[in-house]
């Protein structure tokens, strides 16, 4: 039964039906209708070579609408998958970048800052030391001030002190003579002189002129008895007693004035002691300003060695990262063709031998310059369809490590269908069954 081929228009037709509406695509739009028609033209050269290959191995080989739609859903599926992959890796590298770009325009940035920084510190710094040098020289003045008063001060507490202890020995004997003046000055109703008291100490020296000896003799003069003795009693006990009246007076006088000495000392001492405080006061605000300075400069020479140390350690990978960045930028202009090539080869070369699927490769890589179509010049199939991890877990399972076992393993693996194996050796079968050994894979035998 002939199998009839669909003509190449409605090939292209299909094509621009199902990728006239992907948006994935990272190309122009000339580039992505030169695709859709590519994909026409693999199907074509694909479908000869089954009939060449018929003719030099009698091996019969198809491909069929279905094989067409499942080549253009897989690019599609492919291309989505690596655009994601390569542009994850791509923002990742441009992230790394603008971070090092970052840290450069900000020790730049952080230099400039600095030098300000600097210049207000040394502004500061000379506005401290003349402030500092104001205070010191009050504090001198103050000083001298200070102990000139103190010295006053010492002075005038001494007379206070003097004059405390006078008065107080004053009223001392003021009080201890207070009840025999308070019994003379009951007794009298006149002032009495000294040449009274003289007149009367003969009188008053006799042994019997006394209260007694008067009431026994007459007591109507026994009351002159008693008055002239009161009379010579007030006036030895007023004699003491006026000096010390007199001198407390005196006493009280001068404390006043030591008093008054005193106080304006302090007041002296206090007005200097503000003036003290005030320029203390401006040293201390101009310290603060000094510190708080040197700490932001210092804050900003950490930040600046941090950003230095990053960028010096980063150095060498500014390089790679810029090469690996534009690297991806190409990747993802290839990945257009890198896909296709990939993803025909997925969908149309497992049931050819190797010389037939390097030369579907080579076919479709003409058609793909003379369609302008960029893509890889040393684009490696089974590098972009599978990693090297999962290439080394097959080969633990029993999958041979030559190319084209390799390339059958995608096909098994990533195709959309369920392949055919031919496997005379039992290479494959082995494999599989290792590989699915977790799922319980069963084996049936016809």
């Amino acid at each position: 039964m002939r199998r009839m081929r669909w003509p190449r228009d409605a090939l292209v037709a299909v094509s621009h039906h199902f990728l006239s509406q992907y948006q994935d695509l990272r190309c122009s739009e000339d580039v992505k209708q030169s695709v859709v028609v590519t994909m026409g033209t693999f199907q074509d050269l694909v479908a000869e070579k089954c009939a060449e290959y018929f003719e030099r191995f009698r091996r019969q080989t198809f491909v069929t609408p279905k094989s067409y739609l499942s080549f253009i859903d897989g690019y599609r599926i492919i291309y989505a998958e690596k655009i994601a992959h390569v542009g994850t890796l791509a923002e990742r590298m441009k992230t790394g970048l603008c971070k090092l770009m970052e840290a450069e325009q900000s020790v730049s940035q952080l230099s400039e800052e600095l030098v300000v920084k600097e210049q207000e510190l040394a502004v500061a710094s000379q506005r401290a030391d003349e402030v500092l040098q104001e205070v010191t020289a009050k504090a001198q003045a103050a000083e001298k001030v200070k102990q000139q008063v103190q010295k006053v001060k010492d002075k005038a507490q001494l007379i206070v002190d003097e004059i405390e202890a006078d008065k107080t020995a004053a009223e001392s004997k003021l009080e201890a003579a207070k009840p025999a003046l308070q019994a003379a000055e009951a007794a009298l109703q006149d002032s009495i002189t000294g040449e009274v008291v003289e007149l009367l100490a003969p009188y008053l020296d006799m042994d019997d002129y006394n209260m007694e000896s008067a009431k026994r003799i007459c007591g109507n003069v026994a009351g002159l008895c008693s008055w002239t003795q009161a009379m010579a009693d007030f006036f030895a006990i007023n004699k003491e007693v006026l000096p010390l009246k007199a001198n407390l007076a005196l006493q009280e006088a001068r404390l006043v004035v030591a008093q008054a000495e005193l106080a304006k000392a302090q007041e002296q001492l206090d007005a200097k002691q503000q003036e003290l405080d005030a320029v203390q006061a401006l040293y201390d605000a101009a310290m603060r300003e000094k510190q708080d300075l040197e700490d932001d400069a210092q804050a900003c020479r950490r930040k600046m060695a941090n950003a230095t140390a990053l960028i010096d350690g980063l150095g060498g990978e500014k390089v790679r990262w810029t090469d690996s960045s534009a690297g991806f930028q190409t990747q993802i202009k290839h990945l257009v063709g890198d896909v296709l090539l990939s993803t025909g080869f997925l969908s149309y070369a497992g049931p050819f031998n190797q010389e037939y699927r390097s030369l579907l490769l080579e076919l479709w890589k003409k058609e793909m310059e003379e369609k302008l179509i960029p893509f890889s010049p040393d684009l490696n199939v089974i590098g972009l369809l599978v990693d090297n991890a999962t290439v080394s877990e097959w080969n633990l399972q029993g999958l041979p490590s030559d190319d084209l076992s390799i390339q059958n393993g995608i096909v098994v693996t990533k195709a959309s269908r369920y392949p055919l194996l031919i496997d005379p050796q039992g290479q494959g079968k082995t494999w599989i069954q290792n590989r699915e050994r977790d799922q319980q894979l069963q084996v049936r035998t016809y």
